[in-house]
């Protein structure tokens, strides 16, 4: 418990009349800081070029330039899974150019996603937002520290002060101009912000070359995925049935991607190679937020915090060291991560960098033999691991759900051994550059709250 005294005259000059405990421990901490010889403060509608939100388009379509939605915006990188992408075609609609984003402008979420921020790279220059996000940029701060700033705990508490609406949070331009931006030394200032750029640009290269694995295996099996019918209706014969009894098992996209792969390479079955178990559910009375967590917390991974191939290091909600002890749920640098429940098919592995629990709603698979597991995990990547895994989901009551033996099931190709290796090279390559960023990212923000307290 913390208490704290407000006088009745700093109640009657707060900008809107604030009558709210946290309000004034944010305000007070603020002011502590104002006054340390460490930091100076700023607003930022005092440094920001501009602040720009998007607009509300409501006609989506199945190729174009990615919208951007509060969905997207995670800690420091945008999330770009393509499950959660929708596109414009802009031949159709014309788009203003200030609701396009640019290289090295940083996206806020103004409802449901207040207190994080992305950082806007190579990956998703000139990319569209909707109404409930916001781009902001400074001259007078770089991009690096300001982002980092801006996932901070100093900054995720402001926001949980935000004013809020009848029915959900809202930020407006003028209380997010009015936010307080700590600015350290510049020694300090230039040493964070280096250590942002260069974990974002591991970040770009990683991605570059986890598609470059996806694009030889397309080559490899070359299955032209455009040919293959999708039937709407179809018909089963009683003597293709088999103990899975839902028609998008059937469904002729499915099983003939499948057929078209069988008639090339050899297959084998993810039971038969790899140690496959579920996590666990903890109970939402144990979860914390980031603003709440101690420092021994650890990060509580739902499929939601699967982002870019990778779990979230800065996730919703965090779980208490003792937990996490009790579960004893083996996680390993290398161990796959898949999505079982609600949004299946997502993929990540495990780095050295990594220490989390996992939810229930996901799987770790750990292979034990033949093939690698870096291979493995580009397969499930691809539409020949998504296919089969849609193949055998089930609705349990209103969620989507895929069953663990099920899992199992999917049959993973035995391609060119050259081929299998240079993929492998690949993607290993990539969470190299991943575990380097994840530890480039968290001295960033260490370092920032370190000066908060």
């Amino acid at each position: 418990m913390q208490t704290s005294t407000i006088n009745f005259k700093d109640i009657l000059e707060s900008a809107d009349l604030r009558f709210s405990p946290k309000y004034f421990f944010i305000s007070n901490k603020i002011k502590e800081l104002e006054v340390s010889s460490k930091v100076a403060t700023t607003t930022l509608g005092e440094i920001a070029d501009y602040i720009i939100s998007g607009s509300y388009i409501p006609k989506y379509s199945s190729t174009g330039t990615p919208y951007l939605r509060v969905g997207n915006i995670k800690s420091f990188e945008l999330n770009l899974n393509n499950d959660d992408l929708v596109f414009i075609d802009e031949r159709k609609i014309e788009i203003p150019e200030k609701i396009k984003i640019r290289k090295n402008d940083i996206l806020i979420g103004r409802t449901a996603v207040l207190g994080f921020a992305s950082l806007s790279n190579d990956l998703s220059n000139r990319f569209i937002i909707s109404q409930h996000l916001t781009r902001l940029n400074s001259k007078k701060v770089p991009a690096g520290y300001l982002v980092a700033f801006l996932n901070s705990s100093l900054f995720k508490k402001q926001m949980d002060v935000a004013s809020y609406g009848i029915t959900r949070t809202e930020l407006t331009h003028q209380q997010l101009k009015g936010i307080k931006v700590v600015i350290p030394h510049e020694n300090i200032l230039s040493s964070i912000n280096n250590l942002v750029v260069k974990a974002d640009q591991n970040h770009v290269l990683a991605i570059s070359k986890i598609n470059e694995a996806k694009k030889l295996f397309e080559e490899e099996i070359n299955i032209n995925h455009q040919e293959i019918n999708e039937d709407k209706i179809y018909s089963v014969n009683s003597a293709d049935l088999t103990d899975i009894f839902t028609p998008k098992f059937y469904y002729p996209k499915y099983l003939n991607t499948l057929k078209a792969l069988k008639k090339k390479f050899k297959t084998i079955k993810l039971g038969e190679i790899a140690d496959i178990k579920r996590g666990d559910e903890v109970g939402s009375e144990n979860y914390r937020k980031y603003i709440d967590r101690k420092d021994s917390d650890i990060p509580f991974i739902r499929t939601s915090d699967l982002v870019n191939y990778e779990i979230d290091n800065y996730p919703d909600y965090y779980i208490d060291e003792e937990i996490y002890k009790e579960l004893k749920q083996d996680l390993r640098a290398g161990d796959i991560i898949y999505t079982k429940d609600g949004k299946i098919g997502l993929s990540a592995i495990l780095t050295a960098e990594d220490k989390c629990i996992l939810a229930s709603g996901l799987a770790r698979i750990r292979i034990k033999k033949d093939l690698d597991p870096h291979y493995v995990f580009l397969v499930l990547s691809t539409n020949i691991g998504y296919y089969q895994a849609m193949q055998r989901v089930v609705i349990a009551a209103t969620l989507p759900h895929l069953q663990q033996e099920r899992l199992g099931e999917i049959e993973i190709p035995i391609i060119n051994d050259q081929t299998q290796n240079k993929i492998s090279q690949l993607v290993a390559e990539a969470f190299k550059l991943k575990a380097e960023k994840k530890k480039l990212f968290r001295e960033a923000l260490t370092t920032i709250e370190e000066l908060l307290k």
